[in-house]
Protein backbone atom coordinates (compact mmCIF):
# COMPACT_ATOMS: atom_id res chain seq x y z
CA UNK A 1 0.00 0.00 0.00
CA UNK A 2 1.17 3.40 -1.01
CA UNK A 3 1.04 6.32 0.43
CA UNK A 4 -0.09 9.29 -2.24
CA UNK A 5 1.09 13.00 -1.12
CA UNK A 6 -2.44 13.80 -0.49
CA UNK A 7 -2.27 11.65 2.29
CA UNK A 8 -4.25 9.20 0.97
CA UNK A 9 -3.38 5.45 0.09
CA UNK A 10 -3.91 3.35 -3.03
CA UNK A 11 -6.01 1.40 -1.44
CA UNK A 12 -8.54 4.40 -0.32
CA UNK A 13 -8.48 4.48 -4.26
CA UNK A 14 -8.80 1.17 -4.87
CA UNK A 15 -11.95 0.39 -2.50
CA UNK A 16 -13.42 3.27 -4.31
CA UNK A 17 -12.92 2.45 -7.97
CA UNK A 18 -16.17 0.78 -8.41
CA UNK A 19 -17.71 4.12 -7.60
CA UNK A 20 -18.24 7.82 -8.30
CA UNK A 21 -14.95 9.21 -7.90
CA UNK A 22 -15.85 11.60 -4.32
CA UNK A 23 -14.99 15.28 -3.87
CA UNK A 24 -11.65 14.73 -2.98
CA UNK A 25 -10.82 12.68 -5.56
CA UNK A 26 -12.09 15.04 -8.15
CA UNK A 27 -10.04 17.83 -7.46
CA UNK A 28 -6.88 16.20 -6.05
CA UNK A 29 -4.58 15.43 -9.13
CA UNK A 30 -2.97 12.58 -7.29
CA UNK A 31 -6.02 10.08 -6.42
CA UNK A 32 -7.17 10.87 -9.78
CA UNK A 33 -4.03 9.72 -11.78
CA UNK A 34 -4.45 6.70 -9.44
CA UNK A 35 -7.69 5.97 -10.08
CA UNK A 36 -6.97 6.57 -13.85
CA UNK A 37 -4.31 3.89 -13.47
CA UNK A 38 -5.40 1.45 -11.57
CA UNK A 39 -8.76 1.71 -14.14
CA UNK A 40 -6.02 1.15 -16.88
CA UNK A 41 -5.04 -1.92 -14.93
CA UNK A 42 -8.23 -3.61 -14.88
CA UNK A 43 -9.41 -3.03 -18.22
CA UNK A 44 -5.58 -4.37 -19.66
CA UNK A 45 -6.27 -7.49 -16.94
CA UNK A 46 -9.76 -8.09 -18.14
CA UNK A 47 -8.76 -8.02 -21.85
CA UNK A 48 -5.64 -10.11 -21.12
CA UNK A 49 -8.19 -12.88 -19.63
CA UNK A 50 -10.88 -12.36 -22.36
CA UNK A 51 -8.69 -12.30 -25.62
CA UNK A 52 -5.26 -14.02 -24.54
CA UNK A 53 -6.79 -17.62 -22.78
CA UNK A 54 -4.68 -20.37 -24.59
CA UNK A 55 -7.30 -23.17 -25.87
CA UNK A 56 -5.31 -25.95 -24.89
CA UNK A 57 -4.77 -24.70 -21.11
CA UNK A 58 -7.35 -22.26 -19.93
CA UNK A 59 -7.75 -22.95 -16.20
CA UNK A 60 -3.97 -22.95 -15.73
CA UNK A 61 -3.47 -19.39 -17.81
CA UNK A 62 -6.75 -18.10 -15.68
CA UNK A 63 -5.11 -19.41 -12.34
CA UNK A 64 -1.52 -17.90 -13.18
CA UNK A 65 -3.16 -14.32 -14.10
CA UNK A 66 -5.35 -14.46 -10.82
CA UNK A 67 -3.01 -15.48 -8.58
CA UNK A 68 -0.88 -12.69 -9.98
CA UNK A 69 -3.68 -10.14 -9.69
CA UNK A 70 -3.72 -11.71 -5.62
CA UNK A 71 -0.21 -10.29 -5.12
CA UNK A 72 -1.08 -7.22 -5.63
CA UNK A 73 -4.61 -6.85 -4.19
CA UNK A 74 -4.34 -4.85 -0.49
CA UNK A 75 -3.82 -6.66 2.22
CA UNK A 76 -7.18 -6.99 4.65
CA UNK A 77 -6.88 -8.27 8.06
CA UNK A 78 -9.15 -10.14 9.58
CA UNK A 79 -10.24 -9.44 13.35
CA UNK A 80 -12.02 -12.01 15.51
CA UNK A 81 -14.72 -10.15 16.92
CA UNK A 82 -18.41 -10.92 18.30
CA UNK A 83 -21.03 -10.83 16.27
CA UNK A 84 -23.41 -8.20 17.92
CA UNK A 85 -27.25 -9.66 16.87
CA UNK A 86 -26.26 -13.08 17.77
CA UNK A 87 -23.16 -12.97 20.38
CA UNK A 88 -21.19 -15.96 18.26
CA UNK A 89 -18.00 -15.43 17.33
CA UNK A 90 -17.16 -14.61 14.19
CA UNK A 91 -14.16 -12.85 11.81
CA UNK A 92 -14.54 -10.03 10.21
CA UNK A 93 -12.35 -7.89 7.71
CA UNK A 94 -11.01 -4.58 8.40
CA UNK A 95 -12.51 -3.72 4.60
CA UNK A 96 -16.32 -4.54 6.43
CA UNK A 97 -15.77 -2.75 8.47
CA UNK A 98 -14.17 0.76 6.96
CA UNK A 99 -17.46 -0.21 4.05
CA UNK A 100 -20.03 0.10 6.81
CA UNK A 101 -18.23 3.63 7.87
CA UNK A 102 -18.36 4.72 4.86
CA UNK A 103 -21.54 4.09 4.65
CA UNK A 104 -22.33 6.04 7.60
CA UNK A 105 -20.82 8.91 6.37
CA UNK A 106 -22.37 8.82 2.66
CA UNK A 107 -25.73 10.67 3.70
CA UNK A 108 -23.72 13.62 5.89
CA UNK A 109 -24.47 17.39 4.74
CA UNK A 110 -22.00 18.26 6.93
CA UNK A 111 -18.70 16.25 6.34
CA UNK A 112 -17.05 14.15 3.90
CA UNK A 113 -14.81 11.31 5.15
CA UNK A 114 -11.28 10.92 3.03
CA UNK A 115 -9.77 8.55 4.70
CA UNK A 116 -10.54 6.01 7.62
CA UNK A 117 -8.71 2.90 8.53
CA UNK A 118 -9.50 0.74 11.56
CA UNK A 119 -7.51 -1.95 14.20
CA UNK A 120 -8.29 -3.77 17.57
CA UNK A 121 -5.95 -2.50 20.29
CA UNK A 122 -6.68 -5.38 22.73
CA UNK A 123 -5.40 -8.69 22.60
CA UNK A 124 -8.34 -10.81 23.92
CA UNK A 125 -9.94 -12.37 21.39
CA UNK A 126 -13.27 -11.65 20.55
CA UNK A 127 -11.48 -8.18 20.37
CA UNK A 128 -13.59 -5.49 22.00
CA UNK A 129 -10.93 -2.49 22.41
CA UNK A 130 -11.49 -0.41 18.87
CA UNK A 131 -9.39 2.87 17.41
CA UNK A 132 -10.31 4.73 14.06
CA UNK A 133 -8.49 6.61 12.26
CA UNK A 134 -10.86 9.48 10.59
CA UNK A 135 -10.05 11.79 7.96
CA UNK A 136 -12.69 14.05 7.72
CA UNK A 137 -13.46 17.22 5.40
CA UNK A 138 -16.17 19.57 7.05
CA UNK A 139 -18.58 21.79 5.58
CA UNK A 140 -17.66 25.87 6.01
CA UNK A 141 -20.84 26.46 8.19
CA UNK A 142 -20.41 23.64 10.47
CA UNK A 143 -18.15 24.15 13.87
CA UNK A 144 -15.51 21.61 15.19
CA UNK A 145 -17.66 20.55 17.93
CA UNK A 146 -20.76 19.49 15.75
CA UNK A 147 -18.11 17.18 13.30
CA UNK A 148 -16.94 16.08 16.38
CA UNK A 149 -19.54 14.71 17.97
CA UNK A 150 -20.86 13.67 14.07
CA UNK A 151 -18.31 11.43 13.69
CA UNK A 152 -17.82 9.66 16.97
CA UNK A 153 -22.08 9.30 16.10
CA UNK A 154 -21.38 7.74 12.33
CA UNK A 155 -18.56 5.94 13.83
CA UNK A 156 -20.65 3.67 16.78
CA UNK A 157 -23.53 3.75 14.18
CA UNK A 158 -22.19 2.00 11.19
CA UNK A 159 -19.89 -1.09 13.66
CA UNK A 160 -22.30 -1.46 16.07
CA UNK A 161 -24.66 -3.31 13.80
CA UNK A 162 -21.57 -5.62 13.25
CA UNK A 163 -19.57 -6.08 16.07
CA UNK A 164 -19.77 -6.11 19.69
CA UNK A 165 -17.48 -3.63 21.55
CA UNK A 166 -16.62 -2.09 24.72
CA UNK A 167 -14.12 1.24 24.17
CA UNK A 168 -14.16 2.73 20.70
CA UNK A 169 -10.78 5.60 20.39
CA UNK A 170 -11.64 7.80 17.11
CA UNK A 171 -8.16 9.95 15.83
CA UNK A 172 -10.05 12.48 14.00
CA UNK A 173 -7.98 14.64 11.59
CA UNK A 174 -10.40 17.41 10.29
CA UNK A 175 -9.31 18.77 7.24
CA UNK A 176 -9.68 21.35 4.48
CA UNK A 177 -11.09 21.27 1.18
CA UNK A 178 -7.25 20.80 -0.41
CA UNK A 179 -6.25 18.05 2.05
CA UNK A 180 -4.13 19.87 4.65
CA UNK A 181 -5.15 19.17 8.44
CA UNK A 182 -6.83 22.28 10.46
CA UNK A 183 -7.20 20.08 13.40
CA UNK A 184 -6.30 16.66 15.38
CA UNK A 185 -8.78 15.45 17.75
CA UNK A 186 -8.65 12.21 20.25
CA UNK A 187 -12.77 10.81 20.63
CA UNK A 188 -13.60 8.41 23.33
CA UNK A 189 -16.67 6.49 23.92
CA UNK A 190 -17.86 3.55 25.66
CA UNK A 191 -20.52 0.93 24.97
Amino acid sequence: MKTLPCGRTTEDVLLNLDEPADLHELQCRWCHAERQRLKDQNGFITQLLHSSTPEHQPEAFSQRILGKIAEHSPFQRMWDVQDAGTGLAKRVSSLELIKAIRAAFSESPTSQLNYTEIKATDTQIPHLNWRVQCHVSMAGDSSVQVIEQQVLDYVRCAISPLISWRELVVNLVIEDLHGEAIESITLWGEN
